[in-house]
């Protein structure tokens, strides 16, 4: 919880302490090295995990990971010779190996829009598509300042895998946040009459609608908002098991059909985020 709200100290002393009750706890061991602000940090409390248990296959999947952006690709190409090659952390580590840039690599959200934002026009405004709680939308206000959030506010408006219609529902209530403009309802009935009115351009915009369908649609509409200094950050972009078929679907379709490519400035295999700025082809 302390983790989800951006209070980072008070989580990793939790964690400090399970590792104190237990030192072979590994769950613990994983949430600690999300904490971490270097590869060798990170990869230090990794491979205490597979010193523990040789056979905890997502911290060897992650320390060939950050091996990688190390420069030593050994683990990884083993990786992709094994039973585990289809793995989705293995699959989402690939296509990040395979840009043409490797991007900088965070451990946890926050970081992550640290990360972001210093690379923003933060004189602009923001937009979130996919609000939820709240907790993403308080952390870039403080920057940006103003922000405009998109939600139904009753969770996912269409099954996602295995998550039913409604998951993530924060049951009709709509965050009171200074400087913040919600618009509540599906995308596909409240942009087209949101964006008739021409909009500030965006510093960054905050795609968490999780379903393929509704980040093209949000995509499709925000067109107008974005330009070579917009950021665009994925919140469930790369590591889930179909991950292929959602926001990386939406972004790769809607870049083939206006003729855009993307440079992607940062990911979080921890948190599953990835940002990109467009590129007019």
């Amino acid at each position: 919880i302390f983790k989800d709200l951006g209070d980072l100290e008070k989580a990793k002393n939790c964690y400090e302490k399970a590792i104190e009750i237990n030192p072979s706890y590994t769950d613990a061991y994983w949430n600690m090295h999300t904490m971490t602000s270097s590869n060798d940090e990170a990869l230090a409390f990794l491979n205490k995990i597979y010193k523990i248990d040789n056979k905890h296959i997502k911290a060897k999947i992650m320390i060939s990971a950050i091996e990688g952006f190390k420069g030593n690709f050994d683990h990884f190409n083993n990786l992709l010779s094994s039973p585990n090659s289809n793995h989705p952390y293995v699959r989402s580590i690939k296509w990040v190996f395979s840009l043409p840039r490797l991007p900088a690599i965070i451990f946890n959200r926050w970081n992550f829009f640290d990360t972001v934002i210093a690379l923003s026009e933060n004189s602009r405004p923001f937009y979130e598509f996919g609000v939820w709680n709240g907790h993403s939308f308080q952390y870039l206000i403080k920057t940006f300042k103003k922000g405009f959030g998109f939600d139904t506010f009753s969770g996912i408006p269409e099954d996602w895998h295995n998550e039913p219609k409604g998951t993530y529902s924060s049951f009709g209530t709509v965050p009171k946040i200074e400087g913040g403009e919600f618009i509540v309802g599906k995308f596909e009935d409240t942009l087209s009459d949101f964006f008739l009115k021409e909009r500030p351009m965006a510093s960054l915009i905050n795609f968490d609608a999780d379903l393929y369908s509704s980040t093209l649609c949000a995509l499709n509409y925000s067109n107008k908002v974005i330009d070579e200094k917009t950021i665009l950050v994925f919140d469930e972009f790369i590591m889930n098991d179909k991950w292929e078929e959602d926001e990386f679907k939406a972004l790769n379709e809607f870049c083939n059909n206006l003729g855009f490519d993307y440079n992607v400035i940062a990911v979080s295999f921890s948190t599953k985020q990835v940002a990109v700025k467009l590129i007019k082809i």
